[in-house]
């Protein structure tokens, strides 16, 4: 599942300040290499992730964590492809503050430069 590419991402950089999250980013690798490979995931860490959220859903909105459950795997594509946006938007900031000076080459507002 997509899932286990992005939790290798957060896990590992958790991983890198906690000694908590290291044994959760050994088993998201596991995970992705089994994805990439074109196996099934044999950890179970989706399914693990799934219910935790689907269990704190539960408490508040009953309806919402239905939803959850039905749709988690078209859920979880549409958050990976907002995790990678947004990643790929916050690079090319940077990108432009160190090459241009300002995360907005044509000018605007720049919030790394103090707004000016």
């Amino acid at each position: 599942m997509v899932l286990c590419i992005v939790s290798l991402i957060i896990f590992a950089v958790l991983g890198i300040f906690s000694a908590r999250y290291r044994p959760l980013a050994k088993e998201a690798f596991n995970c992705t290499f089994r994805l990439v490979t074109l196996r099934p995931c044999e950890s179970g860490l989706d399914r693990r992730i799934k219910m935790a959220l689907v269990v704190r859903t539960s408490k508040k909105a009953p309806f919402l964590s239905g939803f959850v459950y039905k749709h988690f795997s078209i859920l979880s594509m549409v958050f990976t492809i907002i995790f990678f946006a947004s990643l790929l938007i916050a690079a090319n900031g940077l990108y432009n503050y160190f090459i241009h000076g300002s995360c907005d080459p044509n000018g605007g507002v720049c919030v790394l430069n103090g707004g000016k």
